[in-house]
Parts: C-alpha cells; sequence; structure tokens
C-alpha cells in the first residue's frame, strides 16, 4: 500500500510540474491533468454486490479557446484516458458468453480476497471552464469514451468446492480473463470540476451503463468522485 501510495504522490508532483511548464510556454492555451477518484456504484442490481471503495485513475490533455475577449473563461476540447475498477463480491463464471452467469455473494468468506471488473477508455472531454479572482476555478462539461480494454479478476474460493457461503476452508483460485462480453462500447458521462488553483474536486456521473441492459448483466451507472491536479 506504502508503495502505491508513493507511487500515486511521484505521479502527481511530475504531472503537475510538467503540465505547469507547458502551461507557461502555450499561455495556458494547453492544460494536462490527472484524476484520482472512487466510483460509487449506483443504481446496482440485485445481483451484483458492490464494494464500497472502486479505484481509478484518469489522464486528459485538453486545449483551451477563449470566450470572446476573456481569457479567463474558455471552452475546452481534448483527449483522455482513465480506468475504472468496479469490485464486487460477486464471481463472473463466464465472461466469454452471451448471458452472463454471477456467483451469490462472496460477503463474509474468509478465503475470497477480490473480485472486479475493469474497463479502460479513450475519451474526448468538452468543458467550459470559468476563473473568479484567478484562483477560483469552475468546470461544466461532458466527455464521450470508447471502451479499449477491459478485463475481469477474482482471487477467493475454489466454486467448484462447495457452496459460496460455507467453503471457507477450500484452496484459492486466481482467475483472469481479457475479455467481457456484454460491457457497452461507449460511455457518456456528466462532468464537474471546483478547484482553487491547480487542485481541483472533480465529479461525473456516467449517464450510460456499464454493462448493457439484460443478458443477467448487472446494472451500473457509476458517480465517479475524487481529485484533479492541473493549472487549468
Amino acid at each position: 500500500m506504502k508503495k502505491v501510495l508513493f507511487t500515486l504522490i511521484a505521479m502527481v508532483v511530475s504531472m503537475t510540474s510538467f503540465a505547469q511548464l507547458i502551461a507557461n510556454k502555450t499561455d495556458n492555451k494547453i492544460t494536462l491533468g490527472i484524476d484520482l477518484f472512487s466510483d460509487l456504484q449506483l443504481k446496482t442490481s440485485d445481483n451484483w454486490d458492490a464494494r464500497g471503495f472502486n479505484q481509478g485513475v484518469g489522464l486528459g490533455l485538453t486545449y483551451n479557446f477563449p470566450l470572446g475577449e476573456s481569457t479567463k473563461h474558455t471552452v475546452s476540447i481534448g483527449a483522455g484516458m482513465s480506468s475504472h475498477n468496479y469490485f464486487s463480491y460477486n464471481r463472473i463464471s463466464n465472461p466469454y458468453a452471451d448471458t452472463l452467469v454471477l456467483s451469490d455473494s462472496y460477503r463474509g468468506n474468509e478465503k475470497f480476497k477480490r473480485a472486479k471488473v475493469n474497463p479502460t477508455y479513450l475519451e474526448v472531454p468538452l468543458e467550459l471552464r470559468f476563473r473568479i479572482k484567478d484562483a477560483v476555478k469552475i468546470g461544466v462539461g461532458f466527455k464521450i469514451g470508447i471502451m479499449v480494454a477491459a478485463k475481469t479478476k477474482y482471487v477467493g474460493p475454489d466454486p467448484t468446492e462447495g457452496a459460496v457461503l460455507t467453503n471457507d476452508n477450500g484452496s484459492i483460485v486466481h482467475e483472469k480473463y481479457c475479455y467481457i462480453n456484454n460491457l457497452e462500447r461507449y460511455a457518456y458521462s456528466a462532468t464537474l470540476r471546483v478547484g482553487w488553483r491547480w487542485v481541483s474536486a472533480f465529479a461525473a456521473y456516467q449517464i450510460s451503463p456499464v454493462f448493457a441492459v439484460g443478458h443477467n448483466a448487472p446494472e451500473i451507472h457509476p458517480l465517479s468522485v475524487g481529485l484533479t491536479f492541473a493549472p487549468f
């Protein structure tokens, strides 16, 4: 955990230093930022026992067009990438099938370690950005993402050895699949940022579901909440 925290801090410091250099050389017309967030899994269906904390990361590069003669307010568009982790207490036993089969919840099983779905998106963000007294910054926008990778991981009791809630003494298996059927290819999200100088509170609500409707897939509409580090 300490290594992960140190890596994240190093990423933030290096990214913000590089972004500030770009901003100075381009007269603040280009913004480079990093989002560190957790996804709240909203509107989940009964067959999906979601975990509370779901860490994720995003990167973005945008070009800022001034609104009229003011350089404080801009319309910004660019490109980015985000990676999400949707943790649950359920195992997807057949991620390649047309109809997904989800296990009962492993919550409370001592052998259960983790289970997650991890999609990654290439994104096109569009934002209206406003500066108040130079230091306070507000951004309201929308982004469209296309899924470029997805995998699922499971570490827990071997499902072939017994019932979900009574298999405390069985062996532990490690499963990883690099494809999941029935994930929506496109993601549409509304975004909001409110910050001071180069640090902002960040929120994004994904309007489209993570999984396609039907086929026994869980219904997930994530709300991403976290921090953005960028000198926009």
